[in-house]
């Protein structure tokens, strides 16, 4: 089969090519821009109508009072250096499972869980029902930490058994031999303090403002530091019940639907059911005596759906603005993926006090209210809660969709220049697979470039090759497809092919398996042909490693306009294109609108710059981390006042270091290390924050003691 990307031609390829006003062979080139929900889709408190007969509505028009963006638009760093910290603490296998694990499929798990914030200790019962896939079988084989947790007993159909518990491995002795196809109901009971990991591990207990708190955070195989299951991602439960009793005064928030509520005045019991298939990390609990609200979103047909936020006292107020946005967001991504995928549950948002955030599934738990953040976790409930990846090495199926999740909604709110900026943020042009290799090293799996920033560019270029409306189809067909299950690329991979009709094969290999980026150089010149102009242009991939398939779009600007063109780049070192224009050339661009990861030098001097114009850079802090002052480098591309601050975690400005008009070329400023007040800045992740007329840049830098 001939390659979808690929040239017919071998080596210098003569192809007369019509300007892109006509259809393209390789993808789409117009843009069908997708637009948010209108601001008034749902009321806190009170829960609003059902929508009327023949209101479907997917792509309502984008809101026009919506405030400016709250909070670093970058926050890539913070998520997932965060989890990988939390990571660092896991001291259980990361292997393949074993042979008797994989002769079950889990179907529910049903947990009673009593912890103490007093003595810090956890009792607790989890019952399951697993059907056997490979028989014959005489054991159960579990997931669940053996050096902090104490078995206490075990039955299986109702009958005590005995079991083994070593080496974070529970072995039950199953009442028979069980075949394939039969059922196995085995129920756990148990003990102890969980095991606490470098960021407050998989289960927390901990006092907020004085009063106890209890959360949970079990990415990527923690769920078994504080109860017994089947710890991978490949095997999701079809339901899970989670029952939590706590001192009086507490509130408890998980996942699915709330059944049941009591406080009797000495306990608070709470019953959550989750009737859609979860994996078992994103099972979750966060008790704590929370200040609670509601809004209501409102889908384009059915019953609204309850939006609900469990928050500190003391950041109600804070929070405020951001959570408004939440079901105007929901909107927005529904418009894009398809319905919100636990509309029949719940939106939820707890608080707790680590850094970041984490998709619990319907309930995720918040520690920064920052609008990146917040968006990010929101659209991990279709790409990692509704779909997983099936293992860790396609962790870029959860974060790198996230990710791009963020520049969708910036999109949705303020438009293509919002979009493009917020992917400006996330280009990387480093080396390393996104496909991670081992699972052992836990910065990998979490790596901010490799499996957040540069994935999301992935989709951004996947876009542009397939046309809006493709791709868009394609990510609805993906979650209609394995929504409630789990996949790896190659699944993604065969959707977008299903959709569009190309190979894309090359694309998937260079960008997900291979390594770096295209280094583009452009050469072209004109002859007066056919009442117009032909223009020859030579492009060469200069780069050393990897060369790519890649369609290029071309703009050659004439004194009657520009006129747009794609060509398609083969993987070879050099190729010519001949295109006609019906006048007279001033000049040649590749890639005008940064659609692909690239970099490209002109060195006929025609087009000097990598970046189209309008573009704005922000150089790496240096030195980062930064234990005093710290020089920060800019390009300003035309004259405009300038504004140059460093904003804390929370969103917060603490210094401001530039305000006024400059003209365009390079500059830099340097941070002292303090803030406004003269106050020496508290070690901890900033954001150096450029904008020039609205147009915005960030970066971050870490301060060291």
């Amino acid at each position: 089969m001939i390659h979808a990307f690929a040239s017919k031609a071998a080596t210098a390829t003569r192809a007369l090519l019509k300007s892109a006003a006509g259809p393209s062979l390789t993808r789409a080139v117009g843009l069908t821009l997708l637009a948010a929900a209108p601001s008034g889709t749902g009321h806190a408190a009170q829960r609003p109508a059902a929508p009327g007969a023949g209101q479907t509505e997917l792509q309502p028009p984008a809101p026009s009072t919506l405030p400016h963006w709250i909070g670093p638009l970058d926050v890539t760093d913070e998520l997932a250096q965060a989890k990988a910290r939390a990571y660092a603490g896991v001291r259980v296998r990361t292997t393949a499972l074993t042979p008797n694990q994989a002769a079950f499929d889990f179907h529910f798990y049903d947990l009673d869980l009593h912890p103490d914030p007093a003595t810090w200790v956890l009792t607790g019962s989890v019952r399951m029902l697993a059907s056997v896939v490979a028989g014959p079988v005489t054991t159960l084989e579990l997931d669940f930490n053996s050096s902090a947790m104490t078995v206490d007993g075990v039955t299986c159909a109702g009958l005590p058994r005995t079991f083994t518990h070593a080496s974070d491995l529970l072995t039950v002795s199953l009442d028979r031999t069980y075949q394939t196809g039969e059922m196995v109901d085995v129920t756990v009971s148990y003990h102890g303090t969980p095991y606490i990991g470098a960021m407050g591990g998989a289960f927390t207990f901990q006092k907020h403002q004085g009063t106890p708190l209890i959360t949970t955070l079990s990415e990527p195989f923690d769920a078994r530091q504080w109860w017994p299951c089947k710890d991978d991602p490949s095997d999701k439960a079809d339901s899970v019940d989670i029952r939590v009793t706590v001192p009086s005064g507490m509130i408890t928030a998980s996942n699915g639907t709330l059944v049941e509520s009591t406080d009797n005045g000495t306990t608070a019991y709470r019953h959550w059911k989750c009737r859609h298939p979860i994996a078992t990390y994103l099972v979750s609990i966060a008790s704590y005596a929370y200040t609670t609200s509601s809004d209501w979103y409102t889908p384009t047909a059915g019953n609204p759906m309850e939006i609900q936020f469990y928050l500190f006292h003391e950041d109600v107020n804070s929070s405020a603005a951001v959570n408004a946005k939440v079901k105007t967001m929901i909107a927005a991504y529904a418009a894009r993926f398809g319905e919100y995928p636990f509309l029949e549950e719940k939106y939820g948002e707890a608080e707790f006090t680590w850094g970041g955030g984490m998709e619990n599934q319907t309930c995720t738990s918040l520690g920064t209210f920052s609008e990146s953040v917040v968006a990010h976790e929101l659209a991990h409930q279709w790409f990692g809660d509704a779909i997983t990846c099936r293992d860790f090495h396609h962790i870029w199926l959860n974060e790198g969709f996230a990710t791009y999740g963020e520049a969708l909604w910036a999109e949705a709110q303020d438009g293509p220049a919002a979009y493009a900026t917020s992917m400006a943020a996330k280009r990387y042009l480093g080396s390393g697979t996104i496909y991670v290799p081992d699972l052992s090293n836990v910065n990998r799996i979490f790596d901010t470039d490799l499996s957040y920033r540069k994935p999301s560019w992935v989709l951004h270029m996947l876009r542009h090759i397939l046309g809006d409306a493709t791709f868009f189809s394609a990510l609805r067909s993906y979650l209609l497809q394995l929504g409630g299950s789990t996949g790896v690329t190659e699944d993604f991979q065969h959707v977008c092919e299903s959709a569009s009709g190309l190979d894309l094969g090359p694309f998937f290999q260079e960008w997900i398996y291979g390594e770096y980026y295209p280094q583009y150089q452009v050469g072209w010149w004109s002859t007066p042909a056919g009442g117009g102009y032909d223009v020859t242009l030579q492009l060469q991939q200069v780069q050393t490693w990897q060369r790519f398939w890649m369609p290029v779009d071309v703009r050659i600007q004439t004194a009657s306009g520009p006129q747009n063109f794609v060509v398609n780049n083969s993987p070879l070192a050099f190729q010519s294109f001949t295109l006609h224009v019906a006048g007279a050339p001033t000049s040649l661009t590749i890639d005008p609108d940064n659609w692909i990861l690239q970099t490209t030098s002109y060195p006929t001097g025609i087009a000097e710059t990598t970046l189209p114009s309008g573009a704005l850079e922000l150089a790496p802090p240096r030195p980062n981390p930064a234990r005093g002052p710290a020089t920060l480098s800019f390009v300003t591309p035309r004259e405009g006042r300038v504004r140059l601050a460093v904003v804390d975690a929370a969103g917060r400005r603490i210094a401001l270091l530039l305000d006024r008009r400059i003209e365009p070329g390079t500059h830099s400023a340097v941070w002292d290390g303090r803030e406004a007040s003269g106050a020496t800045a508290r070690p901890g992740v900033y954001w150096i924050s450029l904008d020039l007329d609205g147009e915005r840049r960030s970066r971050r830098i870490a301060v060291v003691p």
